[in-house]
């Protein structure tokens, strides 16, 4: 063999090697970009609502919420909730736990029986409304009435 066919095969040889690594390269970037891609169905932990995320994006909820996955709605909710009172709330787990609650509390009335639930805020408005009206009636005995008039010129 003379020094230019093994010139040509080393070339040849190292033009094969460069295309095997650049496909190899290629498809593990497709792969990442595939993983990146995929779409799954989840179900917030709060609310029951179901939302279609990449992998990547529900990973990066449960980091923030103690593995816990909320939608959109409840997280604004819940970072309110721990942003304006943070002692109560006890961190972010507290704040979670409490908008949990109001939403279990909602899932099994309104969502079941949205009429009685109805009804229950009517009776909730009327009490309020009742109290109302007994707080001033007693607000008004308090206050100092007067006797006679102000104007002693409408006095004959």
């Amino acid at each position: 063999m003379n020094i230019k066919d093994e010139r040509k095969l080393r070339k040849a040889f190292s033009d094969v090697s460069l295309e095997i690594k650049r496909n190899i390269r290629e498809k593990e970037e497709q792969e990442q970009e595939g993983e990146e891609l995929e779409v799954k169905k989840v179900k917030c932990d709060c609310c029951g609502i179901e939302e279609e995320c990449t992998v990547q994006y529900i990973d990066k909820v449960r980091n923030l919420y103690s593995g816990n996955w909320v939608c959109g709605l409840c997280a604004v909710v819940i970072t309110e909730r721990f942003r304006k009172d943070p002692l109560t709330a006890a961190g972010i787990q507290g704040a979670l736990d409490w908008h949990k609650g109001i939403c279990d509390d909602f899932n099994s009335t309104t969502r079941v029986n949205p009429k009685l639930d109805f009804a229950r805020s009517m009776r909730d408005i009327a009490k309020r409304s009742n109290q109302k009206r007994m707080s001033s009636d007693f607000s008004l005995g308090s206050k100092i009435s007067r006797t006679i008039s102000c104007d002693p010129r409408l006095e004959r």
